[in-house]
């Protein structure tokens, strides 16, 4: 749990209509608990340990702006430094004579909490992100070196904006000049406008992701670009201390001029983190996908993680649970799944990328002005399928973001990858969907074809169905914990869904040996989905805290119905 607080302030009521107050307060009370729930869990980040450093950093939310905020840090010892980018009434302040110790400093957090002018308040911790390619074990002509090793596509009158959220990018580099956009770019790192890496080995992830997108043609250097008129810039942020306001400034930059965020990045796949996106970073994506692209909504696509080898899952990853996030996992030139591959019922799509040792990788530009035909791992799927989307996005400038997510449902194509891998289920509505490659291999062509003559979707509503008792249910080695509930799906209400998308489970589950522990969920329809899958390296006992479980797999059902939910420990105790 990250130290931090909110801060509630008494309302007084007049009159004696009690049910006119009652209407009243109602919105109020349940914005109250979400903000409850929102300080409580944090996004389920795992209990703070010795390992975790904090940084002599706090963000801050106070109402009167600016000039109200310096005479605040004043007032209770701190220097304001700056408000949050893309953020109203958010500041950062650091504390005055603060010893630069690791821990989180709880004492100045609650002191600063008690302002009455605080309505929040969270010391930042430094951020463990890992880039997602580091893993040991049409009819044209072009002079490019390597342009058949790549796929492209093209238009000449490309309007999308790039924006690849990383470790920098060489916008020098010959490959990228032409196609480098300066507005869609910052150094957070630096805190200045240029976001060139650092030329150290250690910083190229940004720049390879750019040249998938954007190589230029015809120059005999490194190949071709899927794109390769996309006009790309990059935030750098993954080149210093990561902190959620780092991240938040990062995935809400200027997103009425970005249309798509790539990220090829997150929690270490190390099959034993549970770990999300902060209170702020929720906020910038949410902000993002309400505000973004003139309220069209930012696309934001993610890489779905390496953790195959340490019996990761990506339901463990937060930023993949999102809903507003299009999850993209990856498939070799064999159409099987690569051993890196992690598994999760959030995952959508699938794009190519590199296999086993001996098979291909992906070609793309590197610092200093290089080349590589290393680049691997699910850091380069997501670019490809970003600059499929973007090839949507050209096609149809008013597809929303949940548009691009169905389309990606409807015309990812199963049948390449069907025969030859297991896991394939169909759901009720026929759709065939599998855990390691969502509905099936990205198809360009289908997409495009469905974006150019695309309706909008209806607009989205939420229904929310709650357990009928809080009685807590035991969960042990012995036998199946079984959670049956009904739901009407709102029925007869404004925000009745009849169509499913997403389903999230918002879960509170606390055991000896989280790792153990599989969950599944069944639909009314019949649809049997696999949330959590067994993690043998996970021996924490922090459990689950408000973890939001996303699938994407009964896409298309009618939710009406009994729905039942199994919780089980697939590993056992051992016989002592």
């Amino acid at each position: 749990m990250i130290p931090g607080c909110v801060s509630f302030h008494r309302q007084v009521w007049n009159g004696n209509n009690d049910e006119r107050n009652l209407v009243t307060l109602l919105p109020k009370l349940l914005r109250l608990n979400e903000k409850l729930q929102q300080i409580n869990i944090v996004h389920n980040n795992d209990q703070v340990n010795d390992e975790e450093e904090y940084d002599n950093e706090w963000v801050v939310e106070i109402m009167g702006g600016p000039y109200k905020a310096k005479n605040i840090a004043r007032a209770v010892g701190y220097k304001y430094i700056a408000p949050v980018r893309g953020f109203d009434n958010v500041y950062i302040f650091s504390k005055k004579n603060h010893r630069g110790k690791r821990k989180a400093d709880s004492k100045s957090t609650f002191e600063l909490c008690r302002h009455r002018h605080v309505l929040w308040a969270q010391q930042q911790r430094v951020h463990k992100r890992f880039k997602r390619d580091h893993i040991s074990a049409t009819s044209a002509a072009f002079n490019d070196a390597n342009y058949n090793n790549d796929n492209f596509f093209n238009d000449p009158f490309w309007p999308q904006q790039w924006n690849l959220v990383d470790d920098g990018i060489q916008h020098n580099h010959t490959d990228i000049a032409n196609n480098y956009d300066p507005q869609a770019s910052y150094d957070l790192n630096d805190n200045d406008p240029d976001p060139m890496p650092k030329f150290n080995g250690l910083n190229g992830h940004g720049t390879r992701c750019a040249g998938q997108v954007a190589m230029t043609p015809n120059n005999s250097f490194c190949g071709v670009g899927i794109a390769y008129n996309a006009k790309i810039g990059g935030v750098r942020m993954l080149g210093g201390k990561v902190t959620d306001r780092i991240e938040a400034e990062a995935l809400s930059y200027n997103i009425n001029h970005i249309d798509i965020f790539s990220a090829s990045w997150g929690p270490m796949d190390d099959g034993k983190t549970v770990e999300g996106p902060g209170r702020l970073t929720q906020k910038a994506i949410l902000k993002g996908i309400q505000q973004g692209r003139n309220g069209k909504g930012v696309i934001y696509v993610w890489a779905s993680g390496n953790g195959g080898m340490q019996d990761d899952d990506c339901g463990c990853d937060g930023y993949i649970d999102s809903i507003y996030t299009l999850t993209v996992s990856s498939v070799t030139e064999d159409g099987t799944s690569p051993w890196y591959a992690e598994k999760c019922a959030a995952t959508l799509t699938s794009t190519f990328s590199n296999g086993h040792h001996g098979k291909q990788m992906i070609t793309t530009t590197d610092i200093e002005n290089k080349c590589t035909e290393t680049f691997a791992g699910t850091s380069a799927s997501a670019p490809m399928a970003a600059a499929i989307i973007a090839l949507g996005l050209d096609a149809n400038p008013s597809l929303t973001w949940r548009d691009v997510q169905h389309i990606a449902v409807w015309t990812s194509d199963p049948l390449p990858l069907l025969y030859i891998n297991e896991g394939w289920n169909k759901n009720a509505r026929g759709l065939l969907i599998n855990s390691r490659f969502g509905f099936g291999l990205m198809d360009a062509s289908a997409f495009v074809k469905a974006a150019k003559t695309w309706e909008n979707v209806p607009e989205q509503h939420i229904c929310t169905t709650i357990f009928p008792t809080f009685l807590k249910r035991e969960i042990n080695d012995e036998s199946t914990t079984v959670i049956k509930f009904q739901t009407n799906g709102c029925e007869g209400q404004k925000n009745e869904i009849n169509f499913l998308e997403h389903i999230q489970l918002v879960l509170d589950a606390y055991y000896p040996i989280r790792g153990h522990l599989s969950i599944s969920i069944t639909s009314p329809k019949g649809t049997k989905t696999q949330l959590l899958s067994v993690r043998h390296k996970d021996k924490s006992s922090a459990g689950f805290h408000h973890w939001p479980f996303m699938s994407v797999h009964t896409w298309g059902e009618n939710p009406r119905g009994l729905w039942q939910l199994d919780i089980e420990d697939k590993v056992k105790w051992p016989n002592l």
